[in-house]
Protein backbone atom coordinates (compact mmCIF):
# COMPACT_ATOMS: atom_id res chain seq x y z
CA UNK A 1 0.00 0.00 0.00
CA UNK A 2 1.61 3.60 -1.14
CA UNK A 3 2.30 5.74 1.94
CA UNK A 4 0.62 9.02 2.33
CA UNK A 5 2.85 11.32 -0.21
CA UNK A 6 3.86 8.67 -2.56
CA UNK A 7 1.84 9.86 -5.09
CA UNK A 8 2.64 13.53 -4.73
CA UNK A 9 6.57 12.64 -4.97
CA UNK A 10 5.89 10.60 -7.89
CA UNK A 11 3.54 14.00 -9.46
CA UNK A 12 7.37 16.56 -8.67
CA UNK A 13 9.43 13.68 -10.27
CA UNK A 14 7.47 13.96 -13.45
CA UNK A 15 6.79 17.77 -13.56
CA UNK A 16 10.56 18.03 -12.76
CA UNK A 17 11.39 15.22 -16.07
CA UNK A 18 8.61 17.47 -17.98
CA UNK A 19 10.55 20.59 -17.24
CA UNK A 20 13.74 19.03 -18.04
CA UNK A 21 12.40 17.87 -21.44
CA UNK A 22 10.87 21.29 -21.99
CA UNK A 23 14.25 22.93 -21.96
CA UNK A 24 16.03 20.45 -23.92
CA UNK A 25 13.50 21.08 -27.11
CA UNK A 26 13.98 25.04 -26.10
CA UNK A 27 17.74 24.17 -26.54
CA UNK A 28 17.59 22.31 -29.68
CA UNK A 29 15.37 24.62 -31.51
CA UNK A 30 17.66 27.46 -30.52
CA UNK A 31 20.70 25.85 -31.82
CA UNK A 32 18.41 25.46 -35.08
CA UNK A 33 18.29 29.22 -34.96
CA UNK A 34 21.93 30.10 -34.32
CA UNK A 35 22.61 27.76 -37.37
CA UNK A 36 20.72 29.26 -39.76
CA UNK A 37 20.51 33.21 -38.32
CA UNK A 38 24.29 33.25 -38.47
CA UNK A 39 25.30 36.27 -40.47
CA UNK A 40 28.95 35.27 -40.60
CA UNK A 41 30.45 34.15 -44.43
CA UNK A 42 31.08 30.94 -44.13
CA UNK A 43 34.38 29.41 -45.62
CA UNK A 44 33.94 25.77 -44.69
CA UNK A 45 31.09 25.67 -42.11
CA UNK A 46 32.78 24.71 -39.56
CA UNK A 47 32.12 27.40 -36.83
CA UNK A 48 28.53 26.92 -38.02
CA UNK A 49 27.79 23.23 -37.76
CA UNK A 50 29.78 23.22 -34.35
CA UNK A 51 27.58 26.24 -32.69
CA UNK A 52 25.79 23.40 -29.95
CA UNK A 53 23.34 24.19 -27.11
CA UNK A 54 21.88 21.39 -24.72
CA UNK A 55 20.18 21.09 -21.07
CA UNK A 56 22.19 19.42 -17.38
CA UNK A 57 20.50 18.89 -14.30
CA UNK A 58 22.14 21.01 -12.08
CA UNK A 59 21.41 19.60 -8.23
CA UNK A 60 18.27 18.61 -7.21
CA UNK A 61 16.08 21.36 -8.57
CA UNK A 62 17.67 23.04 -10.95
CA UNK A 63 18.34 22.86 -14.72
CA UNK A 64 20.98 24.40 -16.79
CA UNK A 65 20.63 25.43 -20.90
CA UNK A 66 23.29 26.43 -22.20
CA UNK A 67 24.48 28.18 -25.90
CA UNK A 68 27.83 27.84 -27.46
CA UNK A 69 30.25 28.03 -29.99
CA UNK A 70 32.42 24.85 -30.52
CA UNK A 71 35.21 26.63 -32.23
CA UNK A 72 38.19 28.10 -30.99
CA UNK A 73 37.46 31.59 -32.80
CA UNK A 74 34.01 31.51 -31.68
CA UNK A 75 34.70 34.49 -29.62
CA UNK A 76 36.63 36.40 -32.55
CA UNK A 77 32.71 35.65 -34.09
CA UNK A 78 30.83 36.71 -31.38
CA UNK A 79 32.76 39.87 -30.23
CA UNK A 80 34.93 40.94 -33.36
CA UNK A 81 38.84 42.32 -32.94
CA UNK A 82 40.66 45.13 -32.55
CA UNK A 83 43.06 46.04 -35.25
CA UNK A 84 46.15 44.27 -34.83
CA UNK A 85 49.68 42.94 -35.79
CA UNK A 86 49.95 38.93 -37.08
CA UNK A 87 53.81 38.04 -36.96
CA UNK A 88 54.59 34.87 -37.68
CA UNK A 89 55.06 32.24 -35.19
CA UNK A 90 57.26 29.17 -36.52
CA UNK A 91 59.15 31.13 -39.46
CA UNK A 92 60.80 33.95 -40.46
CA UNK A 93 58.34 35.22 -42.89
CA UNK A 94 54.41 35.12 -43.38
CA UNK A 95 53.00 33.84 -46.86
CA UNK A 96 50.10 32.69 -48.47
CA UNK A 97 48.87 32.00 -51.88
CA UNK A 98 48.35 34.92 -53.97
CA UNK A 99 50.87 37.42 -51.95
CA UNK A 100 53.77 39.03 -54.03
CA UNK A 101 55.86 37.80 -51.36
CA UNK A 102 57.05 36.97 -48.28
CA UNK A 103 56.61 39.38 -45.39
CA UNK A 104 57.15 39.70 -41.92
CA UNK A 105 54.28 41.05 -40.20
CA UNK A 106 50.61 42.01 -41.69
CA UNK A 107 48.53 44.97 -40.09
CA UNK A 108 44.99 43.40 -39.39
CA UNK A 109 42.13 45.65 -39.28
CA UNK A 110 40.19 43.86 -37.26
CA UNK A 111 36.92 42.11 -37.64
CA UNK A 112 33.46 43.33 -37.31
CA UNK A 113 31.44 41.35 -34.15
CA UNK A 114 28.40 39.08 -35.60
CA UNK A 115 27.41 38.14 -32.71
CA UNK A 116 24.67 35.01 -32.30
CA UNK A 117 25.05 33.35 -29.33
CA UNK A 118 23.74 36.18 -26.76
CA UNK A 119 20.54 37.64 -28.95
CA UNK A 120 19.63 34.11 -29.07
CA UNK A 121 20.10 33.10 -25.25
CA UNK A 122 18.49 36.82 -24.40
CA UNK A 123 15.46 35.47 -26.78
CA UNK A 124 15.20 32.28 -25.54
CA UNK A 125 15.37 33.46 -21.68
CA UNK A 126 12.12 34.77 -21.76
CA UNK A 127 10.25 31.85 -24.02
CA UNK A 128 11.80 29.10 -21.21
CA UNK A 129 10.12 31.65 -18.12
CA UNK A 130 6.97 31.30 -19.98
CA UNK A 131 7.34 27.71 -20.77
CA UNK A 132 8.34 26.80 -17.27
CA UNK A 133 5.08 29.28 -15.64
CA UNK A 134 2.57 27.21 -18.35
CA UNK A 135 3.74 23.42 -17.40
CA UNK A 136 4.10 24.23 -13.64
CA UNK A 137 0.64 25.92 -14.14
CA UNK A 138 1.52 29.71 -12.72
CA UNK A 139 -0.06 30.92 -16.42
Amino acid sequence: MPKLGDNARAHMRRKQAGAFAIIQNLAQTAEGEMKTGATWTDRTATARRALHSGARPMGKNKIVMYLAHGVKYGTFLEEGTKPHVIRPKNKKALYWRGAAHPVKKVNHPGTKSRPIVLPTAKKYKGKIKQALAKWWGMQ
